[in-house]
């Protein structure tokens, strides 16, 4: 089976799983008279005071006539009252009455139920991943708006955890993008490792990036006695051209004059193009070169050096 078949196989086998789990294909959800979409039109219609049928159909992609039906079998059975908006005698506003407020707290309590029994033997950690993870699908399949820096936290402590991923980081992105392998991730995993020992909050510096509780990109200011080396500046792909690297530039430059410290350097190597570009915009200056195959190719080592 090629790659494209694989992953719609897969798909399709998380999607049968998890209908299976929440019992989407029973004919009433939680054992409640309603099947899945008249229980979403009772949920969208309690969520949007005013909202009118199209609406409900641009909100669940459902066919006019369908949706139709549904209505109608919601409003006898005195679930939903239609009226005439008073604004434009055109349109038709849906409410919920009493009988259906009321079943739509007893479907909401269902829910909730339902989900905290399913993840009631998880760890604390393991309630974030699967969070993170949803997350992750939902903004893989159907991206919400654009994300923009003001939507990036970034934090300067280390916590336990964050070198790992960092790691993780450099082998993922340079594996794909340049074609680094086990050498590479090993040298980084050792560098941190070391550096790890050595860190000290009141002379290094961290800038860990943060997007939906899930790191998305880092730098490190390693303390070098009379300069800082400018270490693990990385952020996923997909965080490139919002303006996340001039930001922490910006942050490192401004951690240099804190620190009251005139000089910077950092190892780079003459394939990366962009950041390279980056760093000589904050005036970095290419000081040494030298072959290398450390990375599980042939390329160059360079050096870049800042005086302020």
């Amino acid at each position: 089976m090629n790659d494209q078949g694989s992953v719609i196989g897969d798909i399709r086998a998380f999607n049968r799983f998890y209908t299976d789990v929440i019992g989407l294909l029973d004919q009433h959800l939680l054992d409640s008279p309603y099947s899945l979409a008249e229980a979403r039109i009772i949920y969208e219609v309690h969520h949007h005071s005013g909202i009118q049928a199209s609406q409900i159909m641009e909100l669940m992609q459902i066919d006019k006539s369908y949706l139709s039906r549904l209505l109608k079998k919601l409003e006898k059975d005195g679930v939903i009252r239609r009226k005439k908006s008073e604004k434009d005698a055109r349109a038709v506003i849906l409410s919920l009455t009493n009988k259906g407020e009321h079943e739509f707290e007893q479907l909401n309590k269902s829910s909730d139920e339902q989900i905290s029994n399913m993840i009631k033997p998880f760890t604390a950690a393991q309630k974030t991943n699967l969070v993170l993870d949803m997350h992750a699908i939902r903004n893989a399949i159907k991206p919400a708006k654009p994300v923009t820096l003001d939507d990036i936290h970034i934090r300067t402590q280390l916590l336990p955890g964050d070198l790992g991923y960092v790691a993780w980081l450099h082998g993922k992105v340079y594996s794909e993008e340049c074609s680094y392998l086990l050498n590479f991730e090993g040298y980084v995993l050792e560098s941190l490792g070391d550096w790890a020992h050595k860190y000290n909050p009141s002379r290094d510096r961290v800038w860990v990036c943060e997007h939906n509780n899930r790191i998305i990109g880092f730098l490190a200011a390693v303390d070098r006695s009379d300069s800082l080396q400018l270490r693990y500046f990385i952020f996923l792909p997909e965080y490139r051209g919002i303006g996340l690297g001039k930001k922490l530039m910006d942050e490192f430059i401004a951690w240099m004059k804190i620190r009251g410290l005139k000089k910077s350097y950092l190892w780079t190597t003459n394939e990366q193009h962009t950041a390279t570009s980056l760093y000589k915009r904050y005036g970095y200056r290419l000081t040494e070169e030298k072959p290398s195959g450390a990375f599980d190719k042939e390329l160059t080592e360079q050096r870049y050096d800042l005086e302020l």
